[in-house]
């Protein structure tokens, strides 16, 4: 699903779980989701907009709106995707910006990286390894900020 800049749409989720992965080109999030129109598409979330789909909790039926605005990184500019919750009545959130200027979405890359820290000492509890779940959890939310631009 390619969005031309400053254009928006609506999606629905039609899974309560993406297929997560491992590409030539890095880790990916692959969502299945239905245009207002009914057009289904596989969608490959970035990670900003996978934290924001499981920090709400989303699943098959929820829906959202990605809209792509300009942004400057340096001197570069570039496409930056805003991530608006629709609420179940249709009421809309306020949108979240994905790239740590204004409002963030700290807490859920925190969150995750924290989730992901524990599923690892869980699947190495039964070695002689010393796991520390903080600073594990750490290590990924410093590399997955400074990865996607956050680093100020």
């Amino acid at each position: 699903m390619e969005l031309k800049l400053n254009e928006e749409v609506r999606l629905k989720l039609k899974f309560d779980k993406c297929l997560e992965g491992d590409s030539k080109t890095g880790h990916y999030f692959l969502y299945g989701v239905k245009r207002e129109d009914g057009t289904e598409l596989s969608f490959f979330a970035p990670l900003e907009i996978h934290s924001q789909i499981v920090a709400h909790k989303l699943k098959a039926g929820s829906e959202f709106i990605l809209r792509k605005v300009a942004a400057q990184n340096g001197k570069r500019i570039n496409g930056e995707l805003i991530f608006q919750l629709v609420q179940q009545n249709g009421a809309q959130e306020k949108p979240m910006k994905t790239n740590g200027n204004g409002a963030d979405n700290f807490k859920s890359v925190m969150q995750q990286s924290l989730e992901d820290a524990i599923e690892i000492a869980k699947s190495l509890k039964d070695t002689a390894v010393q796991i520390d779940i903080q600073r594990i959890g750490m290590t990924m939310f410093i590399a997955r900020t400074k990865i996607n631009g956050f680093n100020a």
